[in-house]
């Protein structure tokens, strides 16, 4: 589907068990640089769980056992020597529920950089606002960046989550449904975001919205069981799916 040199993850015959339960069954997948990659279908599927292995989630989970292969530019993410401390740098995940630190809008940022070796107010002080600028938050935030960010609204702390994971310089942006607990209009905002960090980033986003898949992702992937069922571009997906079950997901009759 992708020539050697547009693929950034690419995944052979990935199988993950959680103890007995054979949760991903072969995956066999290649994620494209500068582009959003939508995972969706019905809840219990593997969604969420193939996004975890992509930055090595599942290693904090017990009595996982993963066979295959995963390689980010190549290079095989759960060879031995891996770092995985810097893996999580490059590859950065944005959870379900905004989880904004108890701490002040420019610590959420800079603790971020700090991890990775930032320490110095001059080096961290243009991090924070470039990351800020970035989701779209600094003009609302930079008279304040001193106050509590558990003060921001829901949709602002998302953009915060996600500034803070842009704080630490990623390639990839991992989006485990990120719009589920934020209003239309939030939900919309980061849509558009989303957009914009495509033209730096790879970006994979977890949904359970067809409306959020179809509007703001370039390709999209369809799970059921533990299977990619199909994969294409996003409008051959839902105007022309190869795949009987996948029309009867995205027309709301398997789901």
């Amino acid at each position: 589907m992708f020539s050697n040199k547009d693929i950034k993850i690419d995944i052979k015959n990935l199988d993950l068990y959680y103890g007995p339960v054979h949760a991903l069954k072969g995956i066999t997948v290649s994620f494209p640089r500068n582009a959003i990659t939508a995972l969706i279908g019905p809840s219990g599927c593997g969604k969420s769980t193939l996004l975890r292995c992509l930055n090595r989630m599942n290693d904090l989970i017990e009595n996982v056992k993963i066979e295959g292969m995963v390689t980010l530019d190549g290079e095989d993410i759960y060879a031995p020597d891996v770092d995985v401390t810097h893996l999580r740098k490059r590859i950065g995940m944005v959870f379900q529920r905004p989880v904004a630190f108890p701490l002040s809008i420019y610590e959420n940022v800079a603790c971020a950089a700090r991890v990775h070796g930032v320490n110095d107010k001059r080096s961290l002080d243009p991090i924070v606002e470039e990351s800020l600028r970035r989701v779209g938050l600094w003009d609302e935030v930079k008279d304040r960046l001193g106050s509590s960010a558990l003060n921001l609204s829901l949709g602002q702390q998302q953009q915060l989550c996600i500034a803070r994971v842009i704080a630490t310089g990623p390639e990839v942006i991992l989006l485990d449904e990120p719009c589920s607990a934020l209003d239309p209009a939030s939900t919309l905002r980061i849509e558009d975001l989303m957009r914009e960090l495509e033209k730096r980033y790879t970006v994979i986003i977890v949904t359970h919205s067809m409306q959020q898949a179809a509007r703001a992702s370039d390709y999209t992937i369809f799970m059921l069981s533990g299977e990619i069922i199909e994969y294409g571009i996003t409008d051959d997906v839902f105007t022309s799916p190869r795949d009987s079950r996948t029309e009867s997901y995205v027309t709301g009759r398997l789901g």
